[in-house]
């Protein structure tokens, strides 16, 4: 699973990065503990004027289908791989909703009860993306005319963690393959269980080059919030 990541860069360092052409110039990412329902960068495609643009927008992490209807449940911040194209909750999104969620790393906990021990699992020297899928829920509550009853949402797609990450965690975030993330956010075709079970295969190969290790259990709590969280103990 994936419950807490970090973006270490400013927005036009991960736009130039990944080879984006609109964003949101004042928006500030820099964060070492991002965690759930907070707003993080997805990066999707758009078609303008016949030809396909890169975007990163910012979105609440924890997907609202249209089935949702409010805040009171727990935020669906994972989807599982396996059933995303079959669960009510996201499969509407998850047939055409494809979007990267760029990460310098994220954080995972080892073992179980009170007894869990922090990790951070990074690339060496890169940023990675995690797959997932967006939504615009409907605030009922808002007036018709107000633009701020449409929330952008996203979660982000897991999978049976691979060899070299499950003595940490029996899930693992699915990674974007740098050649797979064009096919992943181009939005002119649905998405299949082959196409799935291709991207859980990639994935283990991006896993395959991550590194980790232990951190403080002061990320445990979302006041804290600084570089200090990635530091090697």
């Amino acid at each position: 699973m994936c419950g807490r990541f970090v973006v270490a860069r400013e927005i036009s360092a991960v736009a130039d990065l990944f080879e984006v052409e609109n964003f949101p110039v004042d928006a500030s990412l820099i964060s070492y503990n991002i965690a759930p329902t907070t707003k993080v960068p997805i990066i999707l495609e758009r078609e303008i004027e016949s030809l396909p643009v890169r975007e990163i927008h910012l979105a609440r992490w924890g997907l609202m289908s249209a089935i949702t209807k409010d805040f009171s449940g727990p935020p669906l911040f994972n989807a599982r791989a396996e059933t995303v194209l079959t669960k009510p909750s996201f499969a509407e999104a998850a047939i055409t909703k494809r979007c990267a969620i760029p990460a310098s790393g994220y954080f995972e906990w080892q073992g179980t009860g009170d007894d869990k021990t922090p990790f951070f699992i990074h690339a060496a020297d890169q940023m990675i993306c995690f797959a997932g899928i967006y939504s615009w829920w409907r605030d009922e509550t808002k007036p018709v005319n107000d633009p701020s009853r449409w929330i952008l949402t996203c979660s982000i797609l897991t999978q049976d963690a691979p060899e070299n990450l499950v003595k940490i965690h029996d899930r693992s975030p699915v990674f974007l393959h740098e050649d797979a993330l064009d096919a992943w956010i181009s939005p002119d075709y649905e998405t299949t269980d082959q196409l799935i079970s291709q991207l859980q295969a990639e994935s283990s190969e991006v896993a395959a080059g991550l590194q980790f290790h232990r951190v403080s259990s002061a990320v445990g709590s979302v006041k804290n919030n600084s570089a200090e969280l990635i530091a090697k103990i």
